[in-house]
């Protein structure tokens, strides 16, 4: 474990190293807009058959799905995160298993000039052995807001494709490529005044700006110009970049309990978020949950306290390499005394883009737990990107 650790470390040290922190003569967090929106769907599949002669022994597959909406404005805002996985395994106990996984949040801004905000978060999720879904309603009030600069790495993007192909005198301007990333973000907005031949129009509007900073050599641009265009902006994956942070301080009451015989309990809860983008081909986000049953003789007793981290890096238009880990502490009563349980686990990832939306995706993960010993699964998997 101490050598994982070890070889996790010095990845993630020359991952960064590798960062362009100064590719343009702009901050990410330059790019401010009114409106932040982002989604996307993407399918996994994978499969294991085995055979010793003409006996069967393995014979199992997975099929898992993501959905992720983001909106944020003053004075609204809402997100709705769900993942779903179904696998069939022959020769085990259960032929089927299945599970799913929903949270949604809405939070409206009551003081927009210091961001403080009021939430209501919804989660529920669902497991085969269940007797019904567990669901929870968290009531509270926040602090802070995200922005989606995944049009501003677009623009980057392209910028470098011009600059390779000597388009450019030089780096844009910042406004420039400030006013680049919004063009690109107003895309339904051209897709619902010109229909079909929005693009052509998109495109002008983009290529006036280039025009009008003086770093284009020639007065339009060439073909090869639009082709990288389109190419970044419809074949090529740029992964979703955000910066800012939120902290909610709430209350959570259980509506439905994974069995009848539970009993529904209140809690206080706390939830921080920060996401920032490292350079131009890097992003690192952090959720962190803390919650503590309403009960005088458990509250700040007993809890649980949740972290994620994910760290991803595009070490090409068509290689990522992502790190997600998970570290989950519980106290709980048990019997007269409190007890911790402690649980880890990390999957570090590439993902190879190969076309049309079709992705090839290698993982391995970690998991321990404080009552088992540590479990290393190697999978690799088809992913379909559908928007």
């Amino acid at each position: 474990m101490k050598c994982s650790w070890t070889i996790l470390g010095i990845v993630i040290i020359i991952v960064i190293s590798n960062t362009n922190l100064s590719a343009q003569n702009l901050l990410i967090t330059d790019y401010k807009v009114p409106v932040s929106s982002a989604r996307s769907f993407s399918i996994d599949l994978n499969a294991n058959y085995a055979t010793i002669g003409s006996e069967l022994t393995t014979d199992k597959g997975n099929i898992g799905a993501v959905y992720k909406n983001f909106y944020e404005s003053l004075p609204y805002a809402y997100s709705l995160d769900s993942v779903g996985a179904f696998s069939r395994n022959k020769g085990a106990k259960q032929l089927y298993n299945y599970n799913i996984d929903v949270e949604g949040q809405i939070k409206k801004y009551i003081w927009t000039t210091h961001d403080l905000f009021g939430s209501i978060k919804l989660h529920s999720a669902y497991f085969k052995d269940y007797d019904r879904p567990p669901t929870d309603l968290t009531v509270g009030l926040g602090c802070g807001r995200f922005v989606n600069v995944t049009p501003l790495a677009k623009a980057v993007r392209v910028e470098d494709f011009f600059l390779s192909e000597n388009l450019l005198y030089d780096d844009l301007p910042a406004p420039t490529m400030i006013q680049f990333g919004q063009v690109i973000e107003r895309q339904s907005e051209f897709e619902s005044n010109y229909g079909s031949t929005y693009k052509v129009h998109w495109y002008e509007e983009m290529a006036k700006l280039i025009r009008a900073s003086g770093m284009l050599k020639g007065e339009q641009i060439d073909a090869i110009g639009i082709l990288r265009m389109d190419d970044v902006l419809f074949r090529q994956k740029v992964s979703d970049r955000f910066y800012g942070w939120d902290a909610t301080l709430g209350i959570k009451r259980e509506l439905l309990t994974a069995t009848k015989e539970q009993k529904a309990k209140s809690a206080a809860d706390i939830t921080v978020r920060y996401s920032h983008p490292l350079g131009w081909r890097s992003q690192w986000n952090e959720r962190l949950i803390a919650n503590s049953p309403m009960d005088k003789e458990l509250f700040t007793k007993a809890y649980d306290l949740t972290i994620h981290s994910d760290f991803t890096y595009e070490m090409t238009n068509r290689i990522d390499f992502a790190l997600n880990h998970s570290a989950i502490i519980k106290r709980e009563k048990r019997l007269t005394d409190f007890e911790h349980l402690f649980t880890n686990s990390l999957r570090i990832s590439f993902v190879f883009y190969i076309e049309n939306s079709v992705n090839l995706v290698t993982n391995m993960q970690l998991n321990k737990t404080s009552e088992t010993a540590i479990t290393t699964n190697f999978v690799l998997a088809l992913n379909y990107r559908v928007f």
